[in-house]
């Protein structure tokens, strides 16, 4: 979840804040290529110590080091807070250099203009009749399973052999 600007100002010092409010939706995409590698490792260390540090004050607080201050960590929640908000930043930082790269990698409009345009007149030269006279046109298709005219399997000659049995009867 992102934090309010606010709880970020609280969480981090003025370089820190500095560098993620670059991040921020919109700000990315003014920012070079090479200015988005340097942003990224500069956020990746800050995150790392941050990290390290939240790591070592937990352990302080557990009782499973020594402290490191004049007296042991009582909680590690703004270093942890601190790290996360880093790490989002630097998430924010890495789809952005994603998204540049693949726009890279994509075509462009023009080449597939030019591929759909190919592909549209190779299937109109194979359309083309070869002269101006008619073909045969439909023809009947006879089906082979059906029985022929007056058999009995025939399936109209059942209901009519069933009223002659009937009017014979009577």
């Amino acid at each position: 979840m992102s934090l309010s600007a606010k709880a970020l100002e609280r969480l981090l010092d003025k370089s820190e804040f500095d560098l993620v409010a670059r991040t921020r939706r919109g700000k990315l995409a003014g920012e070079s290529d090479d200015g988005l590698g340097d942003l990224a490792r500069t956020l990746r260390e800050r995150r790392n110590r941050a990290r390290d540090i939240a790591r070592q004050q937990r352990r302080e607080f557990r009782g499973k080091a020594p402290p490191q201050g004049a007296r042991a960590a009582s909680d590690n929640y703004g270093t942890k807070a601190k790290a996360d908000a880093l790490t989002v930043a630097l998430k924010r930082v890495g789809a952005e250099q994603t998204r540049r790269a693949e726009k890279l990698r994509a075509p462009s409009q023009r080449s597939l203009a030019r591929k759909a345009l190919a592909l549209k007149q190779r299937g109109r030269a194979v359309e083309r009749p070869k002269s101006r006279t008619a073909r045969k046109g439909m023809q009947p298709v006879e089906n082979p399973k059906a029985a022929k005219s007056g058999a009995l399997k025939d399936a109209g000659a059942r209901p009519a052999m069933m009223r002659s049995k009937i009017a014979r009867q009577s």
